[in-house]
Parts: structure tokens; C-alpha cells; sequence
């Protein structure tokens, strides 16, 4: 790519974030149901400009979901190093992503839905990435303390942690919506991560295992 070309690519890249900043900003104000002229006028931009940049309204959406979910994701993963105790670890993450919702409850109604087709947009490749993470988690627990677990058991740990994060959502997506401010934040962050670790009790005990939820998880995999 020669130099007119990269020059001609970083315009129109930073077109495209003026855009989608300029929706994202209409979106906390104004309302999730922004049109497509309001956020030209807002980006400095003529509606056919803007569809220069992105072939369809269903293609912005994308776009500003995407940017809106990375915003999100930079809260969760910093949240989610596996540092402390996993009370401590699992509290961090819930109370990032309580607090994210509440400060940004009309993005979080545009992040909180996948619109692509198949479960491929950028909320399923999120929740993907969470998920995997829980999953290597659980996975190498198993194999450090030396726990017997037939491979059906191993298998059924992916649909359980779909499930526990689905619950942590709902939770989420519920109070949102309800937008009564109670239970608090803080409180809302305690009572998801008691029913957390509830349900991880429940299957570390099948196997025999009684973990310390205060312990430091460097101790208690050592």
C-alpha cells in the first residue's frame, strides 16, 4: 500500500469513529432510537457521506455496538485477571460490569442485544471470550487438584458456564431496566456474587471438593 493509499485508508478510518462516536454520544443523550440524519448532523456529515462508510443502517449498528462492547470488555477483562481470592475475583468482574450498566444504562440497552445472524456478532464474540477464560479456569482446577472427571463432565462445563454467565446478564439486564437504583449497585454486586459462587459450590462439591472462596487463588492451585 503506497503512501496516498495509506493516507486515503486513515480518513476514511477516522471518519468512521467520528461516526460512530457521534451515534454513541446521540445514544446516551437522546435515546437508543437515533436517526441516521440526527447522527450525520452530530458527526458534521451529510446522510450520503455517511453511507459511503457503511453499506447499510444494519452495518452502523454493528459498528456502534462493537464500540460500545469494547468499552464494556475494557472494564470486564482487567477485572477478570485471576489475582485474589475467587470471591474477590468474581466480585471485581460483577461490580465492573454492575457499575459500567449503571453509569451507561442506554448502551448498555444497545450492547445487551446481538444483532447479527447466528449468534456471530460482537455480544456472542464477547461473551465467547469470557466464557473460554472461565472455562480454562475450571478446567486446569480439575487437573490441579487431581480430581477424577469423565470427559462427559468436562463437556458439560461449557453449557454451565454459558448458563452462569446468561444469569449474571439477566440480573444485570433486569435492574437495568427496572431503573429503580435498588437493590444499590454495591448491593446488587454482593448478591450476584454469593449466587455465583452457589452455583460453583454445587459442582465442585459432586466432585469431592471443598474450596475456600477467600483463599488466594495462587494457594489454592498451588
Amino acid at each position: 500500500m503506497d503512501g496516498r493509499a495509506v493516507r486515503w485508508k486513515r480518513h476514511n478510518d477516522d471518519r468512521r469513529k467520528r461516526i460512530v462516536d457521534a451515534a454513541i454520544g446521540l445514544i446516551e443523550t437522546e435515546g437508543v432510537n437515533v436517526s441516521l440524519q440526527a447522527i450525520g448532523q452530530a458527526a458534521g456529515l451529510s446522510r450520503s457521506v455517511v453511507y459511503r462508510h457503511f453499506a447499510d443502517r444494519r452495518e452502523l449498528d454493528l459498528a456502534i455496538q462493537a464500540d460500545i462492547l469494547d468499552g464494556l470488555w475494557a472494564k470486564l477483562f482487567p477485572a477478570m485477571e485471576l489475582t485474589g481470592s475467587i470471591r474477590q475475583i468474581i466480585s471485581r468482574t460483577v461490580g465492573a460490569y454492575v457499575n459500567w450498566a449503571l453509569e451507561h444504562p442506554l448502551l448498555h440497552q444497545v450492547a445487551d442485544v446481538d444483532t447479527a445472524p447466528n449468534g456471530t456478532g460482537p455480544l456472542q464474540q464477547g461473551l465467547d471470550r469470557i466464557a473460554e477464560r472461565i472455562k480454562e479456569l475450571i478446567l486446569a482446577a480439575f487437573e490441579l487438584t487431581g480430581v477424577e472427571v469423565s470427559e462427559v463432565d468436562k463437556k458439560a462445563v461449557d453449557p454451565l458456564i454459558y448458563g452462569l454467565i446468561g444469569m449474571v446478564f439477566g440480573a444485570v439486564r433486569r435492574w437495568v431496566h427496572v431503573g429503580e437504583g435498588i437493590p444499590d449497585a454495591e448491593h446488587l454486586t454482593s448478591v450476584v456474587t454469593e449466587a455465583v459462587l452457589a452455583m460453583i459450590d454445587t459442582r465442585t462439591k459432586a466432585y469431592g471438593m471443598a474450596i475456600d472462596h477467600d483463599q488466594p487463588l495462587e494457594e489454592l492451585l498451588g
